[in-house]
């Protein structure tokens, strides 16, 4: 969010703006995922030829993944059985160099037509997953 950490104590009045309207958009997404998991909807951008563009979307997730890798880096193991849970969002990612973070896609038509019409259909399902998963492991793992 780019706040200083102890913005609650000595932000400005724009900081505590900020902050209170961020936690509401949280506080109503994790209202969803564990009251009515089946109704969460990620927000995609809409591409000028009317399209989805999960990139942006995605993007954002990693970065916030980012934030707290260490949080994440059981998932990020490809030996984790729930490492798949990660794939249609990073699929979409790129790293700081811009390279791609699951690496490059394989070539042809058809992987080209998966990432861009089906790939990002899974996202709406796997966030009640993970979100599940990352309560379950929370408490019972080191920080």
């Amino acid at each position: 969010m780019g706040l200083p950490r102890d913005v609650l104590a000595k932000g400005s009045v724009t900081d505590h703006a900020v902050f209170a309207s961020l936690a509401r958009i949280h506080n109503r997404i994790n209202e969803t995922l564990f009251d009515r998991p089946q109704d969460y909807e990620p927000r995609f951008t809409t591409k000028s030829s009317g399209g989805i563009d999960p990139r942006p979307w995605c993007q954002r997730f990693y970065a916030a993944m980012n934030l707290n890798i260490k949080r994440w880096k059981r998932l990020l193991d490809l030996k984790n059985p729930n490492h798949g849970l990660l794939l249609p969002i990073l699929i979409y990612c790129v790293d700081k160099k811009g390279r791609p973070v699951l690496g490059k896609p394989r070539p042809g038509p058809e992987t080209a037509h998966f990432i861009e019409h089906e790939a990002y259909k899974d996202i709406a399902l796997v966030i009640p997953a993970l979100r599940e998963l990352y309560s379950v492991t929370r408490y019972d793992s080191p920080q």
